[in-house]
């Protein structure tokens, strides 16, 4: 990992230790997010398109829960990935939807947070069955997972095809010119009146 990379993650990842029980899955949602985006922007062709598709008013892939479903479809995140980021879209979504009092003890929460799976830390000093510190586990592992996936993902960009070659879809005479071998076609007669 690159000098500035670690740097930027250090500050992130103390950033979050540092922020409230709402504001935690806030921060935390917002960076995956992104990294899901950059992963999906440099495996889309090039273009108006697919900036349509991803960060246009209303864009149909502008969500983060629409940004884990597109990813995971396009297999530009794996089966873990999808249900822990999933998880923690859950989890965002009610602190962003509680009108307040909610922190990590809540029961909901707590179950929630126990339902993550990225590997724990071992040894005492760990608080491995507090809610907060899975939750913080959770992330700071998945953000390192997709840190570098927009780069590694751009090795498969998608580029426009032409799928068909327009010669074989023109009209054509029967009277002028027959069809081409091999190629399948459709006849299409005159109506007589």
């Amino acid at each position: 990992m690159e000098e500035k990379d670690r740097v930027d993650l250090a500050k992130f990842f103390a950033e979050l230790q540092r922020e409230t029980d709402r504001g935690l899955p806030l921060v935390a949602a917002a960076l995956l997010d992104e990294k899901l985006l950059e992963a999906l922007q440099s495996f889309m062709c090039v273009g108006k398109a697919a900036d349509r598709l991803l960060i246009d008013p209303n864009a149909p892939l502008g969500t983060f829960s629409s940004r884990i479903e597109a990813c995971y479809s396009l297999g530009l995140i794996d089966q873990f990935e999808y249900q822990e980021i999933s998880l923690i879209r859950k989890i965002r979504n009610a602190f962003a939807h509680a009108k307040h009092g909610l922190t990590f003890d809540n029961e909901k929460i707590g179950g929630l947070c126990a339902s993550l799976k990225s590997d724990l830390p071992e040894g005492e000093e760990y608080p491995v069955n507090h809610a907060r510190f899975r939750f913080i586990n959770s992330t700071v592992c998945l953000v390192l997972r997709l840190y570098y996936r927009g780069a590694w993902v751009a090795r498969e960009r998608r580029q426009p095809k032409t799928w068909v070659d327009s010669d074989q879809t023109r009209w054509r005479s029967m009277e002028d010119e027959k069809p081409l071998a091999g190629v399948p076609f459709v006849a299409v007669a005159k109506q007589s009146r």
